[in-house]
């Protein structure tokens, strides 16, 4: 199992959820990384508080 981070509406911090998924394995020429820390730039930010320009 990973955990992932999603939002499925519109909001601040509250309305993002931390979910378990399933991965199935590398295929040929792939790898599985296991990432212990990510950040959250302003795009993505915004993005989620609706707020995203293009």
């Amino acid at each position: 199992m990973a955990k992932i981070v999603r939002f499925h509406s519109i909001g601040g911090p509250e309305v993002l959820q931390v979910e378990d998924i399933t991965l199935g394995e590398p295929g040929e020429g792939e790898l599985l990384l296991r990432v212990q820390a990510v950040g959250l730039n302003r795009a993505e930010s915004n993005y989620f508080h609706g707020q995203y320009r293009e």
